[in-house]
């Protein structure tokens, strides 16, 4: 009997732990924590590379250190736009030095990011012509007027004549060279610093075969010019150029570029070829001829490596083995990422091997997206930074599909044994699901990842890039679930895309869509394309050959649940997507309006046929309109009104159709801040504040019957924030109301608020 109780007992403990499920769960404490944060620099511009780190300098006025082996950062410090790094860094030991707009000479601790020592140019502000490093202590700076070497602000200093323009540095071990040249008299001189004697030398250099403004072009220890179909070069050291036809070293068809590869080594290029120039003891000769033009090339200790714009072909020549060559693509490395802009050498132990016959080095790549990518040892993609991320103008959340393996099916059964067939099939899929979760295998390829879940928390965040690249990444860990270059459009005038879901997930089998706006990269045309969400292919593409005046999605549907997008372009003209389905429109009230900001006029116009006719116009009171809100068009109404003390109740003024416009004006001593709501309907006032001695940056946040904004108190120099609530006047029911038939304003309660910093962006 007692072991038959037992027994029990334990199948009963085996039934109950069946139906035991991990779950996730959190401490009280991190509530309102991230839940993941993603760190990104921005758009490369210049780059150093070492075997210890690489070090690059961005478009958001950043200085960076990278991991060469995994792409991580290692340090990083942001600048403002007016101390901005200038130039390419240079590295000197364990030391990173860096010049800036304001003048400052700042070295940098390579491994931890520290600020060592930070010195200013001079007092004057003289405009830097190049700097160099031949040691920690002794950085080398050539101004307009003179040459300091040194360290605190450089203590020795050679004076150079006026009217002199520089042309380049060269460089060999520790011996500096930099030569300038007076354009009228054809007269130049070399200032040359040796900096293990710390011994400074100035001598004539004969320029007298220059007749016209020429370009120079430095490689290490030469300095080069293309002067018709004539190269002149000199030496470090020498003074007189040398000069050499390009026909005799056998170019020729016409070239119009002179670039340097380093390591004493160029490249002429014309529209369909080019030709590698090296010096060989002390002659300029033609080593290899390209039959393809290059935008980058880099040279690195027994080879040259070259990028082809038009296919992203990458050629290396061998300097030490007769100039042999060998070229290889990056296809499958760069899909959706556009043309290399720059390449450099890392110098590593591990070679790579995307030549297989040949081994060199690991490339780095910066792409036009903005991208980052490092070619390591094998034939695939080391490493990937997308820092077109840190540049993000736009974005929105999406829902997930409501299963990948049982979606909702929308279709009705017109017998029983169908239905029933199904629901047997959408069983078997969900068993097959659980499987593979619980077990890490299936019988299908399943991500539970990319479905919504019960409570639909998880979300897809789509978002576009300031270079035209969309991503979409996962809420619950930021992962990116797919990424594409959208390389025919640009942002707007207002520096945004448009974005906007045209079609849910929720229509089973058909996709979601999303469309997104954009202007061309002249910014006179309208481009428009339309996204699958879920794997990012485009569906549709467009062009408007007028530039976008306002973008409006309808809540009409056709007939595969795609809502009617309305795109208004400056010639008057209305488009739609899906195209040429202006009929299901017809009969509903659509209304524009439109901001000039040049002339201070708010237009209203509304839609006949394919066009837009103008309805209303007014003037904006003010000098400059600094900032535009107008309601989301999903914005939420919690309740219709508020319960007072004796049991009556305020009816808010719930109009989706106003518009707030913040309005600077007067002078720097007299500034005033103009807050204005006007009915986009009608073009009615709806209400009007005016901010004596107050000045922008202005933030507007319009929901619900609440408008809140922020801006700069210049007399009492603090931030503040006002909030104002509209409320329906006495007598009105809110249900009555219409922008055609306008009634007496709202009145308003208002209150103003200190706000302890600036504000970047408000949101609800």
């Amino acid at each position: 009997f007692i072991q038959s109780n037992l027994r029990i007992e334990m199948i009963s403990g085996l039934v109950l732990l069946s139906f035991v499920f991990p779950v996730l769960s959190i401490y009280e404490d991190q509530i309102g924590l991230y839940d993941w944060h993603k760190t990104y620099i921005g758009k490369a511009i210049h780059h150093v590379v070492d075997k210890r780190a690489i070090i690059l300098t961005t478009e958001k006025h950043m200085l960076a250190a990278l991991c060469p082996k995994t792409g991580s950062i290692l340090w990083k410090y942001s600048f403002t736009a007016d101390d901005d790094v200038i130039g390419e860094p240079v590295l000197s030991g364990d030391i990173v030095v860096t010049y800036h707009e304001t003048g400052h000479f700042r070295h940098w601790d390579l491994g931890t990011g520290q600020l060592v020592l930070d010195t200013k140019l001079n007092e004057k502000a003289e405009e830097l012509l190049c700097f160099a490093s031949v040691g920690p202590d002794n950085i080398v700076k050539f101004t307009r007027e003179e040459v300091r070497w040194g360290n605190a602000g450089g203590s020795k200093a050679v004076h150079i004549p006026a009217d002199m323009k520089f042309a380049g540095l060269l460089r060999s071990g520790t011996q500096i060279e930099v030569l300038m040249y007076n354009p009228t008299t054809n007269k130049g001189i070399a200032v040359s610093y040796d900096g293990k004697d710390n011994v400074v030398q100035s001598y004539p250099v004969d320029l007298q075969w220059m007749k016209d403004e020429v370009r120079f072009t430095v490689s290490d220890n030469t300095i080069a010019t293309l002067h018709g179909n004539t190269v002149y070069f000199k030496l470090l050291g020498e003074t007189a150029f040398s000069q050499v036809l390009l026909s005799e070293m056998g170019v020729t068809w016409p070239v119009n570029k002179l670039k340097s590869a380093g390591k004493s080594t160029f490249i002429v290029s014309g529209k369909d070829k080019a030709a590698i120039l090296a010096v060989k003891d002390g002659a300029l000769k033609a080593v290899k001829a390209m039959n393809k033009d290059t935008i980058g090339l880099v040279a690195g200790s027994d080879h040259i490596t070259l990028i082809s714009p038009s296919d992203n072909t990458v050629s290396l020549v061998q300097l030490s083995n007769g100039f042999e060559h060998h070229s290889y693509e990056l296809e499958e490395i760069s899909e959706g990422r556009g043309f290399v802009t720059s390449l450099n050498i890392l110098p590593s132990s591990h070679p790579c091997s995307l030549v297989t016959s040949v081994k060199i080095p690991g490339l780095l790549l910066t792409w036009d997206d903005g991208s980052i990518t490092v070619v390591g040892s094998t034939d695939k993609c080391g490493w990937v930074r997308e820092e077109s991320l840190a540049s993000v103008v736009s974005a929105t959340m999406l829902d997930l599909p409501a299963s990948s393996v049982t979606p909702i099916n929308l279709k009705k059964h017109s017998n029983p044994l169908s239905t029933w067939t199904e629901r047997i099939y959408n069983q078997f899929n969900d068993l097959q699901k659980m499987i593979n979760i619980y077990f890490g295998s299936g019988f299908g390829e399943i991500s539970p990842e990319m479905e919504r879940d019960s409570f639909n928390l998880n979300k897809l965040i789509f978002v576009m890039t300031a270079s035209g690249k969309a991503h979409v990444l996962h809420s619950n860990n930021g992962r990116i679930i797919w990424s594409r270059y959208l390389s025919f459009m640009a942002p707007l005038s207002n520096g945004k895309f448009s974005v906007h879901l045209v079609r849910t997930s929720s229509h089973y089998p058909l996709p979601a869509l999303l469309a997104v706006i954009g202007a061309s990269h002249s910014g006179e045309q309208t481009k428009l394309a339309v996204l699958n969400p879920i794997d990012g292919s485009i569906q549709y593409r467009t062009d408007y050959s007028s530039k976008l005046a306002q973008v409006q999605l309808s809540s009409a549907e056709d007939n595969e649940f795609v809502k009617i997008l309305l795109v208004l372009t400056q010639d008057n003209k209305i488009h739609t997507y899906p195209p040429n389905t202006h009929s299901l429109v017809q009969n509903l009230p659509i209304f524009f309006t439109l901001l000039h900001p040049d002339s201070m006029e708010l237009k209203g116009l509304t839609m006949k046929g394919s066009e837009a006719l103008e309805t209303w116009s007014t003037h904006i009171r003010g000098d400059k309109v600094v900032a535009l809100e107008t309601k989301a068009p999903n914005d939420a109404v919690y309740s219709q009104g508020r319960v007072l003390g004796d049991r009556s109740v305020l009816h808010k003024y719930i109009n989706p159709n106003v518009m707030a416009i913040a309005v600077e004006s007067g002078t720097a001593e007299k500034i005033q801040v103009d807050v204005q709501l006007f009915d986009m309907v009608s073009g009615i006032q709806v209400y009007h504040s005016r901010h004596k001695q107050y000045s922008g940056p202005v933030h507007l946040l319009l929901t619900e019957n609440w408008l809140v904004y922020h801006f700069y108190s210049t007399k009492l120099r603090r931030y503040e924030v006002v909030v104002v609530e509209f409320f329906l006047p006495h007598g009105i029911k809110a249900s009555e109301f219409s922008s055609l038939n306008p009634y007496q304003p709202p009145f308003t309660v208002q209150q103003s608020y200190i706000s302890t910093s600036a504000i970047t962006s408000m949101a609800v």
